[in-house]
């Protein structure tokens, strides 16, 4: 199994035009811990931004029915934003590329580049399915890899922290190829033999990947960074 970390830089300076609002009203954007894409097409998610409240809010509120609810949080000097929305069809269309194959996001993602408008991804998956995100998603945005690594996965200690129901739906996903490239089944056909619904499956799917990918790739001492040349060209390029 590989790991990749590189820089997405959007072609009009931001992936979704409400973004762009709030910035504009003086927030920066930090991280995103979390992206949960419910079947109705919008999105939960939780963004860490510096920010006043008050501006926030007063953006939120005019942004009209792109955003479906929110809620904030203050945390130290930053403030956690839970922003449930209708998103932009560019971030549609990515996140639609990492669903198709069989990769997996280590959150938190970070926001970097001029005026933070740049997101810093990493993913974990097979060397052709992690080449196959990045050419398709060159298509849509400038990339630019950072690293490339390799990880251990013989390391059983980050399923420890799973529920059982979650090693339950991890285990059936695995037995009917929902991890294999290409895909073999959908969450339909898990849910099947779990006895529950797409959706729950997707959530369900989406919190183990971000649990036990922010346990793997934070043990560094288990990982390598390469200096093989990138099977992809570097620098930004669309």
């Amino acid at each position: 199994m590989r790991y990749v970390t590189y820089v997405l830089t959007p072609p009009r300076g931001y992936f979704d035009r409400g973004a762009e609002r709030l910035r504009e009203q003086g927030v920066t954007f930090e991280s995103i811990r979390n992206i949960d894409q419910l079947d109705n097409g919008t999105i939960i998610t939780q963004k860490v931004v510096r920010a006043d409240r008050a501006a926030v809010e007063r953006t939120l509120a005019e942004t009209g029915p792109a955003v479906v609810d929110y809620q904030l949080t203050d945390a130290g000097e930053t403030t956690i934003l839970q922003l449930h929305y209708r998103p932009s069809d560019l971030t549609l269309e990515l996140l639609a590329i990492h669903n198709q194959h069989a990769v997996l996001l280590d959150y938190p993602l970070e926001y970097t580049g001029p005026e933070n408008r740049c997101l810093r991804v990493s993913e974990i998956g097979r060397e052709e399915a992690l080449r196959r995100v990045i050419e398709e998603t060159r298509s849509l945005v400038d990339v630019e890899i950072e690293r490339l690594g390799t990880y251990d996965p013989s390391d059983e200690r980050p399923f420890t922290e799973l529920t059982d129901r979650q090693r339950e739906v991890l285990r059936v996903a695995v037995e009917e190829g929902y991890y294999e490239e290409p895909r073999q089944v959908t969450y339909e056909d898990i849910a099947v033999r779990l006895d529950c619904s797409a959706g729950t499956v997707g959530q369900h799917l989406r919190r183990i990947e971000a649990r036990l990918m922010s346990t793997l790739i934070g043990d560094t001492t288990r990982m390598e960074t390469e200096p093989e040349p990138d099977p992809t060209p570097t620098g930004p390029t669309r």
